[in-house]
Protein backbone atom coordinates (compact mmCIF):
# COMPACT_ATOMS: atom_id res chain seq x y z
CA UNK A 1 0.00 0.00 0.00
CA UNK A 2 1.46 3.36 -0.97
CA UNK A 3 1.39 6.46 1.16
CA UNK A 4 0.25 9.69 -0.44
CA UNK A 5 2.79 12.48 -0.12
CA UNK A 6 2.27 16.17 0.49
CA UNK A 7 2.35 17.13 -3.21
CA UNK A 8 -0.35 14.57 -4.02
CA UNK A 9 -2.59 15.63 -1.12
CA UNK A 10 -2.14 19.33 -1.95
CA UNK A 11 -3.01 18.61 -5.59
CA UNK A 12 -6.15 16.79 -4.42
CA UNK A 13 -7.05 19.68 -2.13
CA UNK A 14 -6.82 22.06 -5.09
CA UNK A 15 -8.92 19.77 -7.31
CA UNK A 16 -11.61 19.62 -4.63
CA UNK A 17 -11.55 23.40 -4.21
CA UNK A 18 -12.41 23.75 -7.91
CA UNK A 19 -15.45 21.51 -7.46
CA UNK A 20 -13.82 18.82 -9.55
CA UNK A 21 -14.27 15.08 -9.53
CA UNK A 22 -11.40 12.61 -9.40
CA UNK A 23 -11.07 9.50 -11.52
CA UNK A 24 -7.96 7.38 -12.11
CA UNK A 25 -5.68 10.00 -10.55
CA UNK A 26 -6.91 12.90 -12.69
CA UNK A 27 -9.17 15.75 -11.65
CA UNK A 28 -12.00 16.79 -13.96
CA UNK A 29 -13.57 20.24 -13.76
CA UNK A 30 -16.48 20.86 -16.12
CA UNK A 31 -17.14 24.38 -17.32
CA UNK A 32 -19.76 25.73 -19.69
CA UNK A 33 -17.83 24.84 -22.86
CA UNK A 34 -14.93 22.61 -21.84
CA UNK A 35 -13.66 20.06 -19.37
CA UNK A 36 -10.36 20.86 -17.67
CA UNK A 37 -8.26 17.79 -16.89
CA UNK A 38 -5.52 18.01 -14.26
CA UNK A 39 -3.04 15.18 -13.87
CA UNK A 40 -0.08 14.87 -11.52
CA UNK A 41 2.78 12.91 -13.09
CA UNK A 42 5.71 11.57 -11.08
CA UNK A 43 9.15 11.73 -12.63
CA UNK A 44 10.79 8.38 -13.30
CA UNK A 45 14.13 9.72 -12.10
CA UNK A 46 13.16 10.82 -8.61
CA UNK A 47 10.56 12.32 -6.27
CA UNK A 48 9.69 15.16 -8.63
CA UNK A 49 6.25 15.86 -10.06
CA UNK A 50 4.82 17.58 -13.12
CA UNK A 51 1.30 18.96 -13.31
CA UNK A 52 -0.24 18.25 -16.71
CA UNK A 53 -3.20 20.34 -17.82
CA UNK A 54 -5.66 19.59 -20.60
CA UNK A 55 -8.83 21.08 -22.07
CA UNK A 56 -11.47 19.04 -23.84
CA UNK A 57 -13.79 21.24 -25.92
CA UNK A 58 -17.38 20.08 -25.53
CA UNK A 59 -18.19 21.80 -28.85
CA UNK A 60 -15.97 19.26 -30.62
CA UNK A 61 -17.47 16.18 -28.98
CA UNK A 62 -19.16 15.30 -25.70
CA UNK A 63 -17.02 13.50 -23.12
CA UNK A 64 -17.23 12.35 -19.54
CA UNK A 65 -13.67 11.81 -18.32
CA UNK A 66 -11.28 12.31 -21.24
CA UNK A 67 -7.67 11.33 -20.69
CA UNK A 68 -5.37 14.32 -20.50
CA UNK A 69 -3.37 12.91 -23.42
CA UNK A 70 -6.54 12.98 -25.58
CA UNK A 71 -7.45 16.59 -24.77
CA UNK A 72 -7.64 19.21 -27.51
CA UNK A 73 -5.33 21.54 -25.56
CA UNK A 74 -2.40 20.18 -23.54
CA UNK A 75 0.24 21.85 -21.43
CA UNK A 76 2.23 21.62 -18.22
CA UNK A 77 1.84 24.06 -15.38
CA UNK A 78 5.57 24.83 -15.56
CA UNK A 79 5.01 26.14 -19.10
CA UNK A 80 1.92 28.15 -18.17
CA UNK A 81 3.35 30.09 -15.22
CA UNK A 82 5.41 33.24 -15.82
CA UNK A 83 9.15 32.59 -16.08
CA UNK A 84 9.74 34.45 -12.80
CA UNK A 85 7.67 31.81 -10.92
CA UNK A 86 8.89 28.71 -12.77
CA UNK A 87 11.96 27.85 -10.68
CA UNK A 88 10.03 28.22 -7.42
CA UNK A 89 7.22 26.01 -8.74
CA UNK A 90 9.73 23.35 -9.82
CA UNK A 91 11.25 23.43 -6.31
CA UNK A 92 7.81 23.03 -4.72
CA UNK A 93 7.10 20.01 -6.95
CA UNK A 94 10.41 18.35 -6.04
CA UNK A 95 10.37 16.43 -2.75
CA UNK A 96 14.20 16.36 -2.77
CA UNK A 97 14.23 20.16 -2.50
CA UNK A 98 14.34 21.15 1.17
CA UNK A 99 11.07 22.93 1.94
CA UNK A 100 9.06 22.50 5.12
CA UNK A 101 5.77 20.62 4.75
CA UNK A 102 3.48 23.50 5.71
CA UNK A 103 5.47 25.96 3.60
CA UNK A 104 5.35 23.59 0.60
CA UNK A 105 1.59 23.04 0.98
CA UNK A 106 0.78 26.74 1.47
CA UNK A 107 3.00 27.97 -1.35
CA UNK A 108 1.94 25.25 -3.79
CA UNK A 109 -1.74 26.01 -3.14
CA UNK A 110 -1.00 29.72 -3.61
CA UNK A 111 0.64 29.06 -7.00
CA UNK A 112 -2.19 26.77 -8.11
CA UNK A 113 -4.82 29.28 -7.03
CA UNK A 114 -3.15 32.43 -8.37
CA UNK A 115 -1.59 31.05 -11.55
CA UNK A 116 -3.56 27.99 -12.70
CA UNK A 117 -7.11 28.66 -11.55
CA UNK A 118 -7.57 31.87 -13.64
CA UNK A 119 -6.28 30.04 -16.73
CA UNK A 120 -8.68 27.14 -16.16
CA UNK A 121 -11.61 29.51 -15.68
CA UNK A 122 -10.72 31.29 -18.92
CA UNK A 123 -10.18 28.04 -20.81
CA UNK A 124 -13.51 26.48 -19.89
CA UNK A 125 -15.70 29.09 -21.58
CA UNK A 126 -15.78 30.38 -25.14
CA UNK A 127 -15.76 34.00 -23.94
CA UNK A 128 -12.91 33.26 -21.54
CA UNK A 129 -10.71 31.95 -24.34
CA UNK A 130 -10.78 35.43 -25.90
CA UNK A 131 -9.40 37.05 -22.72
CA UNK A 132 -5.73 37.67 -22.03
CA UNK A 133 -5.64 34.65 -19.69
CA UNK A 134 -7.34 32.45 -22.28
CA UNK A 135 -4.98 33.54 -25.02
CA UNK A 136 -1.98 32.96 -22.74
CA UNK A 137 -3.24 29.43 -22.03
CA UNK A 138 -3.60 28.70 -25.74
CA UNK A 139 -0.26 30.17 -26.83
CA UNK A 140 1.62 28.19 -24.17
CA UNK A 141 -0.09 24.89 -25.05
CA UNK A 142 -0.15 22.22 -27.72
CA UNK A 143 -3.44 22.24 -29.63
CA UNK A 144 -4.47 19.21 -31.69
CA UNK A 145 -6.13 19.43 -35.12
CA UNK A 146 -9.69 19.15 -33.77
CA UNK A 147 -8.94 21.89 -31.26
CA UNK A 148 -7.43 24.14 -33.93
CA UNK A 149 -10.45 23.71 -36.20
CA UNK A 150 -12.82 24.36 -33.29
CA UNK A 151 -10.97 27.53 -32.27
CA UNK A 152 -10.85 28.75 -35.88
CA UNK A 153 -14.61 28.21 -36.22
CA UNK A 154 -15.19 30.05 -32.93
CA UNK A 155 -13.06 32.98 -34.13
CA UNK A 156 -14.87 33.11 -37.48
CA UNK A 157 -18.25 33.11 -35.74
CA UNK A 158 -17.48 35.97 -33.36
Amino acid sequence: MSTRNLIQTTFDEFGKSLGGSKKSGSWYVTGPNAIAVLNLQKSQSGPRYYLNVGLWFLGVAPAMNPKRSHCHVQSRLETLVPAAHRKHLEELLDLDHAVGDEERRTELLAVLTSQLEPLLEAGMSDSGLATEAGQHFLTKSLIDGDGQRFLAAQAAGS
